[in-house]
């Protein structure tokens, strides 16, 4: 498995963009967004107010799958011929047999502190928009899936436009104009 990560260059940080290829990485990527323990989900119970993920213990009834507090995650999938969207809030509960399965899942976005990484079956599934201030650095950014429109003000870029992790690791911030 590969993965290929980019930045979105705002004045106040450089968003990482991580794209997941290759052999295992729909597998991969699925299971960070479903299985608790890997990245977005956690088990959670009543025995503690549900304030952190506790173990998996199916005799305990008041336990739920949840979205991380500072997480989100979207499963998109074309099953049954119409384009479908499994959206994962932070502090949502999330029901699994709602969700699509692996096989039938085209699409996928997970964000939280780290920045967003992705799996797309077809790159050109993936949809970033962007504002830019007047230095020319991204002020405000979304990723979308393949149904998505620019609202007014924003343009759309590909995944190819951000910054290349080689730019990243050459050019210092501190010479880039309008970055902090």
């Amino acid at each position: 498995m590969k993965k290929e990560t980019r930045y979105i260059v705002a004045s106040f940080a450089s968003i990482p963009v991580t794209r997941l290829v290759g052999r295992g990485s729909k597998g991969e990527m699925y299971r960070s967004m479903t299985v608790d323990g890997w990245g977005l989900v956690e088990w959670y119970s009543a025995s503690n107010n549900y304030k952190s993920p506790v173990s998996r213990d199916k005799t305990d009834k008041t336990q739920q799958l949840m979205v991380n507090e500072d997480c989100s995650g979207t499963l998109y999938s074309r099953r049954f011929g119409q384009c479908e969207e499994f959206v994962m809030l932070g502090d949502d509960v999330v029901i699994l047999k709602d969700a699509p399965s692996k096989a039938e899942t085209d699409l996928m976005i997970l964000s939280g502190c780290w920045g967003y990484d992705f799996w797309a079956k077809d790159i050109s599934d993936i949809r970033i928009f962007v504002t830019y201030d007047e230095d020319g650095l991204i002020c405000e950014y979304r990723i979308d899936g393949w149904e998505a429109t620019p609202y007014e003000g924003e343009t759309e870029i590909r995944f190819e436009d951000l910054q290349s992790e080689v730019d990243y690791e050459s050019i210092d911030r501190a010479d880039v104009i309008g970055t902090f």
